[in-house]
């Protein structure tokens, strides 16, 4: 009897073994993988869901953003396959060649022929049967740079002439070419994440806040001599009744999304409010609409995967015993963490509407491609942790 245990136990390692030759994901963090899967898929789902109206409207066919996102999955996927498996110190030794890429890419959408507009703006880069959008992966050249950076300038950080302004000069001058888009919502986040970098590099916090005080007076004189639509979305924010048909349209769409979705919502594919009474509905909104179609239930559930993405992303970074690795780990999670929550907030009426898209939610080939490439950063980590300890 005890032969017959110990024999079936051999077996079961045996094959344990074979099984992590063939399955790669068996060596990165098995919940993290399937947070993020699930949640791609059900955004799949989703933009289906909120786009349908639009493209059946405007293109006549109903799966056109459908067939759309489902390519940017599958090319978001390659990429996470690819960025597992990459060196990382080849990576890392691409952080300046990659930084430099990105503000050209950011100067080309201003070269006629190359640009292109969409929403007033000038925020893709037309190439054909490419179109990309730079400011997304401008977000992952300022983590890549700054986590090479802080770990191999480690003295520096805490010296705000040395450490800190460097680093925001270079970051300015994205935020510039981005502002002149014009999207003052990414702009501002850009800066926001240097500062997130700089703050989990070990800077001073009170550096960290002199910048703000600093910056703050510049922000205030964007909204008042800027677009005219950038104030409007603070007015809108704080009084969006005093314009339901103007200045207050979408956030009080999305308020009667939300509202009319109760608890379980209204059912799959049943919203209302995606026939054209709420804007952006499967980009900047899809949030509202979820929140509709599946109620508190459906948005809890997107919130809780995004919880653990936090949970896992931040345990693997932690459990690191590289510096450059951690603090890169750290970074895209930040990121992709920050994005959902002012995305989120925006739909539920905590912050002012900023144009930031919900990660691997939300319709948008430039960000789904990017985000995924991410979070293979992190399963790469996860995996090289993982095969030290064995």
């Amino acid at each position: 009897m005890l032969w017959g245990k110990v024999h079936f136990q051999s077996l079961l390692e045996a094959y344990e073994a074979r099984l992590r030759k063939v399955q790669w994901w068996w060596e990165v963090d098995p919940v993290l993988f399937w947070a993020v899967l699930i949640l791609s898929l059900f955004g799949s789902l989703m933009v289906f869901s909120a786009s349908m109206t639009t493209a059946l409207y405007a293109y006549g066919d109903v799966f056109f953003f459908l067939k759309r996102h489902l390519l940017a999955l599958g090319l978001g996927v390659l990429g996470c396959f690819g960025t597992t498996f990459l060196s990382l110190e080849r990576l890392r030794k691409m952080s300046k060649k990659l930084l430099l890429f990105v503000l050209l890419l950011l100067f080309l959408v201003f070269v006629p022929g190359i640009g292109r507009a969409g929403g007033g703006a000038y925020r893709w880069v037309d190439l054909g049967p490419l179109n990309f959008q730079p400011s997304e992966l401008a977000k992952f050249a300022i983590i890549l740079y700054m986590a090479d950076a802080l770990v191999t300038y480690r003295e520096r950080v805490r010296d705000f002439w040395r450490g800190v302004v460097p680093f925001l000069i270079l970051v300015g001058m994205m935020c510039l070419l981005v502002l002149l888009e014009p999207d003052l919502g990414t702009a501002l986040f850009l800066l926001f994440l240097a500062l997130v970098m700089i703050f989990l590099g070990g800077g001073n916090v009170a550096h960290l806040l002199l910048v703000a005080a600093v910056l703050a007076p510049l922000g205030l004189f964007l909204l008042l001599f800027g677009k005219d639509y950038w104030m409007d979305r603070i007015v809108a924010f704080f009084n969006p009744w005093s314009d339901p048909r103007g200045k207050g349209f979408h956030i009080l769409q999305s308020l009667v999304a939300l509202g009319s979705g109760g608890l379980w919502g209204r059912g799959l594919g049943e919203s209302r409010q995606k026939f054209f009474f709420l804007p952006d509905r499967h980009t900047d909104f899809i949030y509202a609409i979820i929140g509709e179609e599946l109620g508190f239930v459906g948005t809890a559930l997107v919130a809780v995967l995004f919880g653990i993405i936090l949970w896992r992303g931040w345990r693997i970074a932690l459990q690191s015993d590289d510096e450059f690795e951690a603090l890169l780990s750290m970074g895209i999670v930040a990121s992709i963490l920050f994005q959902a929550l002012i995305n989120m907030g925006a739909v539920l009426k905590f912050l002012p509407v900023t144009g930031i898209t919900l990660p691997l939610v939300s319709y948008g080939s430039s960000s789904l491609f990017v985000t995924l490439g991410e979070i293979g950063i992190l399963f790469n980590v996860a995996r090289r942790r993982k095969r030290k300890v064995e």
